[in-house]
């Protein structure tokens, strides 16, 4: 009869610090050691903030991201548990702010929804022409006509409020008055080029 062979003492589970350490000089068994020891905890606490299942996996694996990044950089190799703790409420909280921060947008009105950035060409044009526009105003020959340009213009510093309502007739003549002024601005030009 043979006697089993002893692999002599079972040997005490590793603390977090010795994991740490040996994780550190690239032990991958080190590294699944802590996986498995603290994985149960940091879903524990990714779920007590009730994110949707892709948000609580992505909060998960940003805390394991961090966690490798920083793990030569730990102070207290020993606190590893608060370390992770901490890392996982950060994660979840922010992982929870972005969602808050996201819009439902219905994808058949997406396209209302795009932001262009602006051109500079058509930036420079919008500027040039909106100059054009306060110097026809400032033109006007009656003070009255002016502050009603500058009213409507709705962006002039004077642009006092309206003490009286004005017509659809004066509006017209007002209107009249500046497209005059803009061609006359405008025709001088056009045959300088």
């Amino acid at each position: 009869m043979s006697v089993p062979a002893t692999t002599g003492p079972e040997r005490a589970p590793r603390s977090d610090a010795e994991l740490v350490l040996s994780a550190c000089h690239g032990d991958a068994d080190a590294w699944e050691a802590i996986v498995d020891r603290h994985l149960g905890m940091v879903n524990r606490i990714a779920r007590s903030y009730g994110l949707p299942r892709q948000d609580h996996e992505d909060a998960v694996q940003t805390v394991w991201l961090r966690l490798n990044q920083n793990l030569p950089r730990l102070h207290s190799p020993h606190l590893l548990a608060a370390w992770l703790s901490r890392a996982a409420h950060t994660a979840c909280g922010r992982q929870r702010q972005h969602r808050r921060r996201l819009l439902p947008v219905d994808p058949l009105t997406l396209a209302e929804h795009l932001h262009h950035p602006t051109d500079p060409e058509h930036e420079y044009l919008l500027k040039e022409r909106h100059a054009e526009l306060h110097r026809a105003i400032g033109e006007l020959t009656d003070p009255v006509d002016r502050r009603v340009a500058r009213h409507y213009l709705d962006d002039s510093p004077d642009a006092r409020p309206i003490s009286h309502r004005t017509t659809p007739n004066q509006r017209r003549h007002l209107l009249r008055q500046l497209r005059r002024s803009l061609r006359a601005t405008r025709e001088p030009n056009e045959r300088r080029a």
